[in-house]
């Protein structure tokens, strides 16, 4: 039977017994939103594709399994160059005995696969693939990954013999041949200077961009936005108005702090764009209510609390009759948005001063302060010198659990003997490399693209909208945005120390000011500080890192250790990895799995 999923697509394809060469037809089973089907060939895709093309036969398809069944049919597997927007599809050929498997160039959607004997098998689900595969079994190594990223980057899955396409990949699949997994699409970053008039062009282009995608996303009476007041979402919910001719349905969280709160922020962009808003304060009580909830949610462990507020958002819009939502996800990374884009350029400076004064003196000086005084400014001194000194893309890591109080202390030995400590730094080298990018900037947005957006934020906000009961469309991933922005150069997307000052610039004219200035602050979640204060929160997590401790993955005393950590030093910073230990109990609990 085909792994079952609520949404998405899922199937088999192969024979039951080792392949016979006269063997006219293979056996197959394929579910999806749609099938299209032919003698000899079936094809089904899942999510939102836009083509680029011209031809009749593709463009004027019954449905879109029917334009990729003609369009593989007229071009083979190249056909995927003509195809964009966000997808996962299946293309089953047994006239060839092949099958191919491909996911959208942002991995947006998401697919897995895994052999059972002589078949392929393939799902929107990690858990259901390795299900249909028979008995799941953990695999250690990903649970390491786990600790150290806070999710299971790609093509990694957490069960033992099951993997997920990456971005832009494509899988074949021969009957009697090895699995074939390329990239079929690779990024062109623009790395020149721009023309004085380049500007004015890039800039129209954006807001052409801008609002084929918020129209592409099909919005109408049902549609709403998130709205955290940012750049993005702001955009977003501007165009939202502007597509639709109608007040923009927004919603937005706020959690009573004033380090973690945005709404202020949000209220500006309503106000500026006269939208209908709706705003919500989430508070330590919906944690307890919603901590198993979001587990069970995830076919792997994943550990970004900011699911909590997406979870809340999207209940928050299913609740006011909207059921579906756009998110702002993207911005970011595509026109150089996160801090730590310019904290690099720092490190960059600081390599600049003469070898021999760092390390005679200044390197030196830092090192050997006392306890005592490695606190505030000193303390950050010396933090900001081992960064320095570590490469990319190392020390993007370097504030890491793992790193900071190394392996040997946090992981339980029998575990640590199972599993190959040098592995997360090896992903994070190999993916830094796969850009081909020529600058740091782009190289650094290319390593975004993977594990902040397509392993992280996109998988946090759409599990959290499917559970909250809405749909989920991502403007800023549109590929006339995407491609716009790889034609910005570096130092029209980040001049100085100054993130997206191209995208603020060309935004002059349409956001607040208020909003153009504000520092990036993110989409956080209170939870060290919440910890701190809510008696039911606290018997919550207490009672995970209870049964945590008997897993046998990391050491009972590193758990008192932070613990302890969190209630003398920085509770939001330690507030992370317990978010993280906490929420990977609750995964094997809800899924009734736990590692052998």
């Amino acid at each position: 039977m085909p792994p079952a999923t609520s949404t998405g697509l899922s199937g088999w394809f192969g024979a039951p017994e080792p392949a016979v060469p006269t063997l006219a037809e293979v056996p197959w089973n394929c579910s999806g939103s749609s099938l299209a089907q032919r003698p000899g060939i079936v094809a089904t895709i899942h999510g939102q594709p836009l083509w680029r093309s011209d031809d009749a036969r593709i463009t004027q398809a019954a449905d879109d399994s029917h334009a990729v069944l003609a369009a593989y049919e007229l071009h083979g597997e190249s056909f995927l160059r003509l195809l964009h927007g966000r997808f996962a599809l299946a293309v089953l050929d047994t006239r060839q005995r092949r099958a191919l498997l491909a996911v959208d160039r942002m991995g947006v959607e998401r697919l897995c696969y895994a052999l059972r004997g002589p078949q392929l098998v393939f799902g929107t689900s990690a858990e259901a693939v390795a299900r249909a595969c028979g008995a799941p079994r953990l695999r250690l190594q990903s649970l390491l990954s786990y600790l150290f990223f806070h999710m299971v980057p790609s093509a990694d899955t957490i069960f033992e013999g099951v993997r997920k396409l990456p971005p832009a990949a494509q899988l074949t699949f021969r009957i009697g041949a090895p699995l074939t997994e390329s990239i079929y699409w690779q990024p062109q970053f623009v790395e020149t200077a721009p023309r004085a008039a380049d500007f004015s062009e890039l800039r129209q282009e954006l807001h052409r961009a801008l609002f084929t995608a918020v129209a592409a996303a099909r919005p109408d009476e049902h549609c709403g936005a998130f709205l955290s007041g940012g750049l993005d979402s702001s955009t977003v919910a501007g165009y939202l108005g502007k597509v639709t001719g109608r007040r923009a349905r927004t919603f937005s969280i706020g959690f009573g702090l004033d380090q973690y709160d945005e709404l202020r922020y949000a209220r500006i962009a309503n106000a500026h764009f006269n939208c209908d808003a709706r705003e919500y304060q989430a508070a330590p009580a919906d944690i307890v209510a919603h901590f198993a909830a979001i587990a069970a949610a995830y076919d792997e462990p994943f550990g970004n609390a900011s699911a909590l507020p997406t979870l809340c958002c999207a209940r928050l819009a299913h609740d006011n009759g909207v059921d579906h939502l756009l998110a702002g996800d993207g911005g970011d990374e595509l026109f150089a948005g996160n801090k730590r884009y310019a904290e690099q350029l720092i490190f960059e400076r600081y390599q600049l001063v003469p070898g021999w004064f760092r390390r005679a003196l200044l390197e030196p000086l830092l090192s050997a302060l006392p306890p005592a005084l490695r606190v505030g400014v000193l303390r950050k001194g010396r933090n900001y010198v081992a960064q320095a000194n570590t490469p990319l893309p190392d020390r993007l890591e370097i504030w890491n659990f793992l790193h900071r109080l190394g392996f040997d202390a946090v992981l339980h030995p029998e575990f640590a003997a199972a599993v190959d400590a040098s592995q997360p730094l090896q992903h994070m080298r190999s993916a830094y490399a796969a850009s081909g990018a020529r600058s740091r900037l782009n190289r650094m947005l290319h390593y975004d693209w993977r594990l902040t957006l397509a392993d992280n934020d996109l998988r946090k906000v759409g599990a959290m909208c499917e559970l909250g009961g809405v749909r989920v469309s991502y403007p800023m991933l549109h590929p006339d945005v995407v491609d716009l922005s790889l034609r910005v150069p570096p130092r029209l997307k980040m001049r100085g120390m100054e993130l997206r000052t191209f995208y603020k610039q060309a935004m002059t004219d349409f956001l607040p000011r208020e909003i153009l200035l504000k520092t990036k602050h993110g989409f956080g979640l209170p939870f060290g500080l919440w910890l701190q204060r809510s008696p039911p929160l606290a018997a919550l997590i207490n009672d995970n890192l209870a049964g945590l401790r008997s897993r046998r993955i990391v050491r009972a005393e590193f758990i008192d250790r932070l613990m302890r950590l969190h209630g003398e030093d920085d509770a939001s910073y330690y507030g992370v990895m317990i978010w993280t230990l906490a929420m990977l109990e609750q995964w094997f609990r809800e899924h009734r799995l736990a590692p052998s």
